[in-house]
């Protein structure tokens, strides 16, 4: 009997001390998969020391900064079809905007007695007509020179160039544009195989009389002190001693990039009063030493040693080029890039059914794609992106989910033909 009693309790202090190692260790899988569960999908958060004073900083710059929409009445429908619904959905409260048409040209005018009456209620400014020479009788080059002179044409500290195809992909907060109050500049760099291009970093470094450091049409809107580019001005008068006209005019001959040439004066003179992000091109995940690089640019000694690593981190962008989207001309794309904005924007809680499709926790794509140059394969810019949603969703009010809610309905109807 003793015999079985002493089986019996070793029996069953064996089958306790299973269960406690089973316990324990279930306890600790849970522990472990829950830490690795918060670590994959938490927020990311800054690391900054001073977060709050940089956003009032950037709050006040946001507040002194003007859109600048030069154009004509030929692309009124770009206007309507692709600017004017994203600024609708993802630009916070009053937007501050000024159109300039042609002061010659009866249709502008025509156009300019309309837009101030709707969304999004522009100041309206004519541009006089000038030497045609000047600009080789080209159009688009007569707007870029335009772009030179926003000085009589902006009432505030800072200018945001636009263009009618700039479709805006995510809500647009203060810290997307400015980082401690100073403008951001995204800048492409790395492979350079594009013949065009090539071309226009030599006109870049011509008008320099030394090497482009990045190509600075990789963004909107591009913004700018507007007293800087009054400098720049007479910088390139002084440099060539010759009048900016006569510069503009020897150039734009050949492929010119207005904003090339400005970011490229900032970066050289105004560096501390911007935030600058290197964007670089690689078709192999980052991998770059130079190959492909145009001769007009930096070297690749010059990335390693005067770019940080910060610099290089994916910035998330606020809005793309449209129409140098490899689908822009299918319909649905336009409807699905601004879908896929307003879901993340808050979508995903204000209409979800029209969000079902999307996964929280993905990657939007648009926020790292500019005129087919994509940033996504560097790993930081899916914590970046978080990193901006949570701030979006920090800012959540009536009036961003009304244009959230405006943006569902919409979006659905928006099919246009190119």
């Amino acid at each position: 009997m003793n015999f079985c009693r002493n089986i019996s309790l070793k029996c069953f202090i064996t089958y306790f001390i299973a269960v406690w190692i089973c316990i324990s260790f279930l306890a600790t899988c849970y522990v472990y998969e829950l830490q690795l569960y918060n670590y994959i999908w938490k927020q990311p958060q800054d690391d900054c020391v001073d977060c709050e004073h940089h956003e009032k900083e950037n709050q006040i710059a946001f507040e002194d900064l003007e859109l600048y929409l030069r154009m004509t009445s030929r692309f009124t429908k770009q206007y309507y079809d692709f600017l004017l619904p994203s600024l609708r959905y993802f630009w916070p409260g009053n937007v501050s905007v000024v159109v300039v048409l042609d002061e010659e040209n009866s249709q502008d005018k025509e156009l300019g007695l309309k837009l101030p009456g709707t969304y999004p209620y522009p100041r309206v400014e004519y541009q006089s007509p000038i030497d045609p020479g000047i600009y080789h009788h080209k159009g688009h080059e007569r707007m870029q020179r335009d772009f030179f002179y926003p000085d009589d044409k902006i009432k505030k500290k800072y200018v945001g160039f636009l263009d009618t195809d700039t479709v805006f992909i995510t809500r647009v907060i203060p810290d997307l544009l400015f980082e401690e109050g100073k403008p951001v500049i995204i800048g492409i760099y790395g492979k350079s195989d594009e013949p065009y291009f090539r071309k226009e970093s030599l006109t870049t470094a011509s008008v320099f009389k030394s090497k482009e450091v990045f190509r600075g049409m990789s963004f909107f809107p591009v913004i700018m002190d507007v007293s800087h580019i009054v400098e720049l001005r007479i910088y390139l008068e002084k440099l060539h001693n010759k009048s900016f006209d006569e510069i503009y005019k020897q150039y734009s001959g050949e492929p010119i990039s207005q904003f090339s040439i400005m970011t490229q004066y900032m970066w050289s003179f105004h560096r501390d009063k911007y935030k600058f992000h290197f964007h670089l091109k690689s078709y192999n995940n980052g991998k770059w030493h130079g190959e492909g690089n145009s001769p007009n640019r930096q070297s690749y000694e010059f990335y390693q040693t005067n770019v940080t690593d910060d610099q290089k981190c994916p910035k998330p962008r606020s809005s793309i080029h449209y129409r140098y989207h490899p689908n822009w001309r299918k319909p649905p794309t336009l409807r699905n890039i601004l879908k896929t904005g307003i879901c993340f924007s808050g979508g995903f809680d204000v209409c979800p059914d029209q969000c079902k499709h999307l996964n929280r926790g993905a990657l939007q794509p648009e926020l790292y794609f500019f005129e087919s140059v994509d940033w996504s394969w560097d790993k930081r810019s899916l914590d970046e992106q978080k990193k901006h949603y949570a701030k979006v969703l920090e800012q959540r009010n009536a009036d961003t989910d009304s244009a959230i809610k405006l943006g569902c309905v919409e979006a659905n109807k928006l099919w246009f033909k190119p």
